[in-house]
């Protein structure tokens, strides 16, 4: 009779990988695995509270951020964007991101904000999240404007995404900057301002392009040497969940 149980509950088990191959039980959510926590990763959400996070330039959080079946939910337009309330210099990030059909938002780092400039997107490099696929710059998974992403990566409005920003040193004012969508990688970069460099290039590149626009790049573009992970309020319903950090040395 125990051997039998046990045959249905694996059966039972299998048939649920199956028919839900993207599912996570609960306690699953929100939690380092043992490999993680031997490599210093730590979490930016434990699934029930939003203590790490703050709005940007801001002490205190909105309340359009809630949490939510253990996901961090921008619930509608006005939550603003937040940021860690932990800055990083280079590190690796993991976390997963769900959106509404239409939606736009997007993950920034090295937040500068201190800048005199509107909005972070204008100093601040962006992970792009977004649905549907439209230009190649500016979809899922692209560095907003610099570097394009293929389409059919991203996975359906409200279906669960996993993204990971690594920008580790690449030795003196350097770094090498890549970001995987569900993955598959979409940016191998080495973020250099020395003229002439491939990333000098791509500056120039889009500033010649979006000439005299708010998304020309200004001189301290992606210059901080640290700052905060900010999650962007774009006025469209947004989901994080599973976000973890370690961060990196400087040695390249």
């Amino acid at each position: 009779m125990a051997e039998e149980k046990t045959r249905l509950a694996c059966l039972c088990l299998l048939l649920g990988v199956l028919i839900f191959p993207g599912c996570v039980t609960a306690g699953q959510l929100n939690t380092l695995s043992k490999q993680e926590q031997e490599q210093g990763f730590e979490l930016l959400f434990d699934g029930k509270t939003m203590e790490r996070w703050r709005n940007y330039q801001s002490d205190s959080l909105k309340p359009e951020w809630q949490v939510i079946d253990g996901a961090m939910v921008l619930t509608e337009k006005g939550g603003r964007d937040i940021v860690t309330k932990q800055y990083y210099r280079y590190f690796d990030l993991r976390l997963e991101w769900a959106i509404s059909e239409g939606g736009n938002s997007g993950i920034m780092f090295r937040v500068d904000e201190q800048t005199t400039r509107r909005l972070p997107w204008m100093v601040s490099p962006e992970y792009q999240l977004k649905d549907p696929f439209g230009k190649p710059k500016k979809s899922a998974g692209a560095l907003y404007g610099y570097v394009a992403t293929q389409d059919g990566i991203a996975k359906k409005p409200g279906e669960w995404n996993k993204t990971r920003i690594l920008f580790a040193s690449a030795g003196k004012d350097k770094g090498h900057l890549q970001f995987w969508l569900n993955g598959t990688k979409t940016v191998d970069l080495i973020i250099d301002h020395t003229p002439g460099s491939e990333w000098s290039k791509l500056l120039e590149k889009r500033r010649e392009e979006e000439k005299g626009t708010k998304f020309e790049p200004p001189p301290e573009f992606f210059k901080t040497k640290s700052g905060p992970i900010l999650l962007q309020d774009h006025g469209n319903s947004v989901s994080f969940r599973n976000i973890r950090i370690r961060r990196l040395d400087d040695t390249g």
